[in-house]
């Protein structure tokens, strides 16, 4: 199973946010709860987990800004 990891919705006004850090490298095995990434938005930033155990692939770049909807990352079952 592979599920696509996308930039969340943090507030009714939220349109875009900047991935601000990975936490893991691209490949990586993770655990269910590990967190994947950070993203910055107006006023808040968002650790995003891992929903279940799992390999990352990396879909964007730290440093830059993705609306909200637009794939950071994907998670494939181990």
């Amino acid at each position: 199973m592979k599920i696509t990891m996308r930039v969340p919705k943090a507030a009714v006004s939220s349109q875009r946010g900047q991935l601000s850090k990975w936490y893991v490298e691209d490949g990586a095995g993770v655990k269910a709860g590990q967190l994947l990434y950070c993203i910055e938005m107006e006023k808040t930033a968002l650790d995003i987990e891992a929903p279940f155990d799992g390999v990352v692939k990396h879909l964007a770049e730290v440093g830059k800004e993705y609306a909200v909807g637009d794939a950071i990352a994907e998670l494939t079952r181990a």
